[in-house]
């Protein structure tokens, strides 16, 4: 039976293959059910005793790029997510968008001060009804967690600029949250809800994660594009081109990579097909 098979997860731990997942994964992507079941079909005659997950996706994403190419675009979000590297700044401001996307005017990388000392924090977002700061940490590799450490030092130092704004009179902040595009160890989520830090990751809370938030808001990075090569994406990313709807809605965008009419045609063409098939 393929569910007696062990796979191998990104941090080299092996657990049985567990085909609802995959079927989930390829339902939060929009696929019908005929190219799951087409997909799926395709996934167990090839997996074997310790394949990696990473592989397994990989071919799930090839097999459902030449059935549904819309779905498969949005099946590599997670991974597409990952791409905003390797410094971390492309993701700020991708988080900053999606909260721009929910109506908050945002900052990013700005110094505030604290009761004790200024603080650079990475998110600052306000509306009428309420101001939220954020530490946003970035990973380029799947299976790394951000722990209860890094939970303990950001509720402090939002604490700090809290009771600073306090003592200055000035408007208050009304949440901390602690972001990552992977995920939070148990401890870090334990101690976040008792100091009460929000915290969002890829697939934390179970509703209105950062993947729900991406689905709800459209905002889809500009690494989302397979007519992309890395280094294109990099050169884009360089120049704060971070979504794909910078370039749907400015072609100019692209002028700086130098591509043709043919080339330059394609890229909008699968921009235009990811945005226009969001969830």
């Amino acid at each position: 039976m393929v569910k007696s098979l062990l796979v191998m997860k990104e941090n080299g731990d092996l657990e049985n293959f567990d085909p609802g997942k995959l079927i989930h994964s390829l339902q939060r992507s929009g696929a019908s059910e005929k190219a799951i079941t087409e997909v799926l079909k395709l996934i167990k005659k090839e997996i074997h005793h310790g394949m990696p997950t990473g592989l397994i996706y990989k071919h799930a994403y090839t097999y459902l790029r030449q059935l549904e190419k819309p779905a498969a675009l949005r099946y590599s979000l997670k991974r597409a997510v990952m791409e905003l590297g390797p410094s971390g700044f492309p993701f700020e401001d991708f988080i900053g968008e999606i909260f721009k996307a929910k109506g908050f005017k945002v900052d990013t990388g700005v110094v505030m001060q604290g009761s004790c000392v200024e603080h650079e924090v990475d998110l600052v977002a306000e509306n009428e009804q309420k101001s939220l700061i954020g530490e946003v940490k970035f990973h380029n590799q799947l299976g790394i967690k951000s722990d209860v450490k890094v939970a303990l030092y950001v509720h402090s130092r939002i604490e700090d600029i809290k009771k600073y704004r306090i003592e200055r009179g000035e408007r208050k902040i009304d949440e901390g949250w602690l972001i990552t595009n992977t995920k939070f160890t148990k401890a870090a989520v334990q101690y976040a809800n008792c100091k009460g830090l929000k915290v969002l990751s890829w697939t934390y809370p179970r509703f209105g994660n950062l993947q729900d938030l991406i689905e709800q808001t459209g905002i889809h990075p500009i690494t989302c594009l397979t007519t992309l090569s890395k280094q294109e994406k990099l050169q884009l990313l360089n120049n704060k081109v971070v979504l794909c709807r910078t370039v749907n809605e400015n072609r100019e965008a692209l002028t700086p990579l130098g591509f043709g009419e043919t080339k330059m045609n394609k890229v909008l063409e699968e921009g235009r097909l990811l945005c226009q098939n969001t969830l």
